[in-house]
C-alpha cells in the first residue's frame, strides 16, 4: 500500500520537476560600454561677492571707480567729506594731551605728598587724596585715548576700500551725494563687488546624483552662449541635505575664470563623468535579476546545481543592468529563472556559452 502512496507521488512530482528544469536558458555576462557622463544643469555664481556700505556719514567727494572696474584689495573705491569728524577727531586729540599732563602731573603730586607724609608734615588722609587724584587722572587718560582712536578710526572709514581681488559690477551713489553712516538699516550700499576670476557652479541635483558625485572629481562645463568651448571645473562640495520642497540637493563646481571670460548668472551644462564609470562592469539581461529575502540575486549554474548569488546592481538601460559588485565575469547565469528553481538544484543539461 506504501508503495503505491510513493508512486503516485512521483508521478505527480514529476511534471514539476520537469517543468522546474525544462526550457532553461543561458548567458554569459558581457563587459558593460562606458558610462555616459552626466549632464546636469548649471549656473555661474562670484567665488565671493560683498556690498560695501559706509560706517562714516557725509558727502561722496570721490568716487574713484565704476561699474565694471576691476579693484585689488585695499583699493580706495570712494573718498566722503565729513570735516566734522576730522575736526572731532583734533579735539579728542588735544584732549588726549591734556590728559596726559593732568596724569603726570598727579603722579608728581603723588610723589610729592609721599616724601612729605614720611616726614610727617603731611597726614595720611592727604596723602590718600593725592593717590586717589592720581588713579582718576589715569583712568581720564585711558578714556581721552579710546575716545581718540574710535574718531580716529572714523576718519580712516571716510574712505571706502576693496576687501579682496573683485570687478565692480554695480553702485547706487554719484559724486556729491549724501552718504548715510551705518546705510545697513536702509539697505542703501555704496558698491556691489564681485570676485569672478573663479565661479561656483551651483547645481540642484537629484539624491542619487548627488550621493555619485565626489569632491575633486573632473567636470567639463558648457554654455550656448560660447560655442564651441568647454571650461575645465571640479566638484567642490555638497550641501549635504535635501530640500524637503524641491527634492534636490545643491552642489557647487569650482570653475577657474582667469579672463573673465565667463559671466557670473550664466546657464550652462555640466558634464560630469560619475564615480567609478572607468571600472570593468558586468552587465546581464534585466530578467536574470530576482529579488530573495529583499536582495537582489543572479541564479547561475555552478558545479552543475542552481545557485542564487547576491548581486549589486548600477545602471539599468532597459533591456541590461549592470552588476557592480556580486558576478564572476565566466559565470553562466539562467535567464529568467521561474519560482520552481531551487538552491541546489541538479541541472542536467550542459548550459550553452
Amino acid at each position: 500500500m506504501n508503495s503505491l502512496r510513493l508512486a503516485a507521488l512521483f508521478v505527480v512530482l514529476l511534471p514539476v520537476a520537469a517543468s522546474a528544469q525544462g526550457n532553461l536558458q543561458f548567458v554569459k555576462p558581457e563587459v558593460a560600454p562606458p558610462a555616459e557622463p552626466l549632464r546636469l544643469p548649471v549656473r555661474t555664481a562670484p567665488a565671493e561677492q560683498a556690498y560695501i556700505y559706509s560706517r562714516a556719514t557725509g558727502l561722496l567727494a570721490e568716487r574713484r571707480v565704476d561699474l565694471g572696474d576691476i579693484v585689488q584689495a585695499g583699493d580706495v573705491l570712494a573718498v566722503i567729506a565729513a570735516p566734522e569728524i576730522q575736526r572731532a577727531a583734533e579735539r579728542a586729540a588735544a584732549a588726549v594731551a591734556q590728559a596726559t599732563a593732568r596724569a603726570e602731573l598727579a603722579e608728581a603730586n603723588v610723589r610729592r605728598t609721599r616724601a612729605l607724609g614720611e616726614k610727617a608734615v603731611l597726614s595720611n588722609a592727604e596723602a590718600e587724596i593725592g593717590e586717589a587724584n592720581a588713579k582718576t587722572a589715569a583712568a581720564d587718560l585711558l578714556a581721552a585715548q579710546a575716545d581718540a582712536k574710535r574718531l580716529t578710526e572714523l576718519v580712516a572709514f571716510q574712505q571706502i576700500r576693496a576687501p579682496f581681488d573683485a570687478l565692480v559690477v554695480n553702485r547706487q551713489f554719484d559724486r556729491g551725494d549724501f552718504i548715510p553712516g551705518d546705510s545697513t538699516t536702509n539697505g542703501r550700499w555704496l558698491f556691489h563687488l564681485a570676485r569672478v576670476n573663479e565661479l561656483r557652479g551651483l547645481l540642484d541635483v537629484a539624491p542619487a546624483t548627488a550621493l555619485a558625485l565626489r569632491p575633486g572629481q573632473a567636470a567639463v562645463v558648457e554654455f550656448t552662449e560660447l560655442p564651441g568651448k568647454k571650461f575645465p571645473a571640479k566638484v567642490a562640495r555638497a550641501a549635504g541635505l535635501i530640500d524637503a520642497a524641491s527634492g534636490t540637493m545643491r552642489v557647487e563646481l569650482t570653475l577657474p575664470n582667469p579672463e573673465r571670460q565667463i559671466p557670473a548668472g550664466l546657464n550652462g551644462v555640466a558634464l560630469i563623468t560619475p564615480a567609478g564609470a572607468n571600472a570593468r562592469l558586468l552587465r546581464v539581461p534585466v530578467n536574470a535579476i530576482v529579488v530573495r529575502d529583499g536582495r537582489q540575486h543572479v541564479a547561475i549554474v555552478r558545479e552543475g546545481k542552481v545557485a542564487f548569488v547576491p548581486v549589486r546592481t548600477g545602471r539599468n538601460t532597459g533591456a541590461r543592468i549592470e552588476v557592480i559588485e556580486g558576478l564572476a565575469a565566466d559565470a553562466s547565469i539562467i535567464v529568467n529563472p521561474n519560482g520552481l528553481l531551487q538552491e541546489g538544484q541538479p541541472v542536467p543539461a550542459a548550459p550553452s556559452p
